[in-house]
């Protein structure tokens, strides 16, 4: 106890390094994971990261099971380009992780491995790291696609798309790889429409997935592509409020009034029935000025008025 106390006064006096000293020896004498991170955490705030690291491997010699010591080693690894350090550990907190959370942790590997300085060398660390699950089936979309991410990050978009095809190629049903290929859309990879396509032949496809070609379509300018597919989309899954939304705007843009009209009442019938937040005020905001450029148009100037009130 005393020591404890001890470690957060030194700190709070400007002395870290006491601080850490004291509060890693408590963890040490007591196996304690919460003074381990708490010395983890004393080392990160006066930057050091090699005292951190040391805090954080004692952490997990102290509770060699512990996921929690685990993930802080990785992260200050990345953070410190000590990337070739990083597989071991990678594929241990992969082994330690369920099926069903394996694409989620694939998410968190690409985020944090794309923060890494060596960001070409990072990418080769992350397929080093994920050779099994490229090899399952049910895993390999996930992976490819966290591969794709961090080669992205590194302004790799080529290898991106070949990771978003390997990933597709592996499981073509997979969402994870069609995600990469909308934003490969972005970096002007013509071939990533194509996988786009592909994917939405099958009718069991996302309806998100969709709905994210259709915008990246729109801010490409290419309305009446946009609008086909928010078409398909409203009469697939007509419950979705937001293809309405977006469709009526571009019909009201394209002046195709009474469309317009219609989509942007079904957006708002259905928005109603969500629950308040800034997304649905924006979106009845939206839906509310289309409703009123429409009655303009027409002559209608106290509909139109009354839209905007």
């Amino acid at each position: 106890f005393y020591e404890v106390l001890m470690g957060e006064l030194t700190l709070r006096s400007g002395d870290p390094g006491a601080g850490y000293a004291l509060m890693l020896d408590s963890a040490r004498r007591t196996r304690d994971p919460q003074l381990f991170q708490r010395a983890t955490e004393i080392a990160l705030q006066s930057r050091s990261g090699e005292a951190a690291l040391t805090a954080a491997r004692a952490w997990k010699q102290a509770v060699p099971d512990s996921r929690d010591a685990r993930r802080p080693e990785l992260q200050i690894l990345i953070a410190l380009n000590r990337l070739a350090e990083t597989v071991e550990p990678l594929q241990a907190e992969l082994a330690a992780t369920s099926a069903v959370e394996r694409p989620v942790l694939m998410n968190v590997i690409a985020r944090n491995y794309a923060r890494a300085s060596d960001k070409k060398l990072a990418a080769s660390v992350v397929e080093q790291a994920l050779t099994e699950e490229l090899k399952t089936p049910a895993m390999a979309g996930p992976a490819w696609a966290a591969i794709g991410r961090v080669r992205l990050a590194a302004d790799d978009s080529a290898g991106a798309l070949d990771a978003a095809r390997k990933g597709m190629q592996a499981d073509p049903a997979a969402e994870a790889p069609v995600i990469l290929a909308l934003e490969l859309m972005d970096a002007n990879q013509g071939e990533a429409e194509g996988l786009i396509k592909a994917y939405l032949d099958n009718p069991k496809a996302n309806p998100d997935v969709r709905m994210g070609y259709a915008r990246e379509l729109a801010q490409d300018h290419r309305y009446a592509e946009a609008s086909n597919q928010l078409s398909t989309l409203t009469r697939q899954h007509p419950e979705l409020p937001e293809p309405w939304l977006l469709l009526g705007s571009l019909q009201a843009q394209a002046k195709q009034d009474t469309p317009a009209e219609k989509s942007a009442k079904q957006y708002i019938a259905l928005a109603e029935k969500q629950q308040d937040g800034d997304e649905r005020g924006r979106g009845m905001t939206q839906a509310y000025f289309v409703l009123s450029q429409t009655a303009e148009r027409r002559k209608d100037f106290p509909a139109a008025e009354g839209w905007l009130a």
